[in-house]
């Protein structure tokens, strides 16, 4: 390497900046916001099948107990944990997102960093800089790695968790600059993932993707605090990930040291269980409705308006363009959501139960729903992340809704109340108000909790049939 730094040790370089720095107010209370929020979508996919797959796998696995499986009594090794986890807060497709040169759902690496930190017996606080960490590194791979990007390479996003997951599990367990920079090369060397997963109809193995890469960057630390070693060129080198997997990254701004600007503060919550790039049109949708006053019965034709660049990624193929058969499929389908929307006027687990998906009413609807680039928030991609809704009623006139930065979004943030809302929503029908009330106080005061323990123990439920 010629005496050059590695992009790997420059990383680990900035892991520990993020360590020994003390954390802005509004980046603690961001984390716990979306720890709350991540929390709610895996509490609420407890019942969910494929994340009964997983668990019933875990189950048959075994493992030490170091940490909590959520929804469980009992706790498996942190691998594990941080896999199953992984899968139930994935499920719904009501995490959180954010769009650079890629996508990514960042909250996947809550599941290492609580699998992690619980098994280190580690603080709330620790907790939390575990996850700001994973945001860091994710979030900079999201804009910087890939030409043009790794989804139209071939590559799932979730490839770039692999480097985050690693990291921050190398920083919890309090490795240094050579043993992070390890876990991370360890990590890139075995954990891309395909765009084939997301594409067609989907196959229940889409909630399980962030989970199976996250589970693997806990890995890859514990083998670099084993002594295990990655290549020292494993971005950079002739066949490094830099060349073969992305293409091309831009080293300069990966590696740009910290400016009290973190990267998690720049990500989206989701007010709808739905595919992320859809959340403003969904937003149209309810909006047209509403303040227009037209009942469904009314609805003769619909043009729902997309950023060109949303249209063209792989995943938006014909599955994706007509009634879709599960719900992997239609939680990404542009049709079905807007459907949802025009219908109901929200977009929740509720809207993709077995009923809604066979129902002639959804179909017809979904028919009548026109799919095109809209130029007026293509121009905006993807600082606005925006959609349209026109609804043509049978009267033949036609009803607009543009939405510009659907809720969540940092221009447009979720209130405390709304996310308050939001947790209560996707687990009232696992938990009762009063442990709801309980997980919701504690992550509020979670900096201050001295012993993870004590937190993840209410992670712990007693099904409610």
């Amino acid at each position: 390497m010629s005496g050059k730094i590695s992009i790997s040790d420059q990383l680990a370089g900035i892991v520990l900046d993020i360590r020994r720095a003390t954390l802005p107010d509004a980046v603690t209370r961001q984390a716990k916001r979306l720890i709350l929020d991540t929390l709610g979508c895996a509490i609420g996919a407890i019942d969910a099948p494929p994340c009964a797959g997983v668990r019933a796998l875990v189950d048959e696995l075994g493992g030490r107990a170091e940490a909590t499986v959520i929804g469980q009594r009992k706790r498996t090794n942190c691998t594990l944990a941080a896999f199953v986890n992984g899968t139930l807060l994935r499920f719904t497709d009501a995490n959180d997102y954010y769009f650079g040169r890629d996508p990514a759902h960042a909250s996947g690496n809550l599941a290492a960093a609580l699998a992690v930190a619980e098994r280190q017996k580690l603080t709330g606080r620790d907790l939390i800089v575990g996850l700001v960490t994973g945001y860091e590194i994710q979030l900079r791979l999201c804009d910087t790695a890939g030409n043009p990007n790794l989804w139209d390479r071939g590559w799932h996003h979730a490839t770039n968790m692999q480097f985050s997951s690693a990291a921050l599990s190398a920083s919890l367990l309090d490795l240094d600059r050579a043993g992070i920079r390890n876990a991370i090369a360890i990590a890139g060397t075995h954990n891309n993932t395909l765009t084939e997963s997301m594409r067609g109809e989907m196959a229940t193995i889409k909630a399980s993707i962030e989970a199976t890469t996250a589970k693997a960057g806990v890995e890859a630390a514990l083998m670099a605090k084993h002594g295990l070693t990655g290549p020292a060129a494993i971005f950079e080198g002739t066949f490094g990930w830099a060349n073969v997997v992305a293409g091309a990254i831009d080293v300069d701004e990966l590696t740009r040291a910290l400016d009290g600007h973190f990267r998690i503060m720049d990500t989206c919550m989701k007010p709808h269980a739905a595919h992320a790039l859809s959340q403003g049109v969904i937003q149209a949708a309810i909006d047209v409705m509403r303040d227009y006053k037209i009942a469904p019965s009314r609805i003769a034709a619909v043009e729902a308006g997309y950023p060109e660049r949303v249209l063209r990624q792989p995943a938006m193929d014909k599955a994706k363009m007509v009634m879709p058969r599960n719900k992997e499929t239609a939680d990404h389908s542009p049709p079905y959501l807007v459907a949802m929307g025009l219908l109901f006027g929200e977009c929740g687990p509720a809207q993709f139960t077995d009923e809604h998906l066979v129902s002639c009413d959804v179909r017809r609807l979904v028919e009548r729903i026109e799919i095109k680039a809209d130029a007026r928030v293509s121009a905006a991609w993807p600082r606005t992340m925006g959609g349209s809704v026109s609804v043509t009623t049978t009267d033949g006139k036609r009803h607009e809704t543009v939405c510009s930065y659907p809720p969540g979004h940092p221009r447009n943030r979720l209130t405390d109340a709304a996310l308050g809302a939001k947790f209560r929503r996707y687990t009232e029908h696992v938990i009762d108000a009063r442990q709801a009330d309980a997980i919701i106080g504690a992550v509020a005061t979670l900096e201050c909790c001295s012993d993870l323990a004590e937190f993840t123990t209410l992670l712990g439920i007693d099904w409610r049939s």
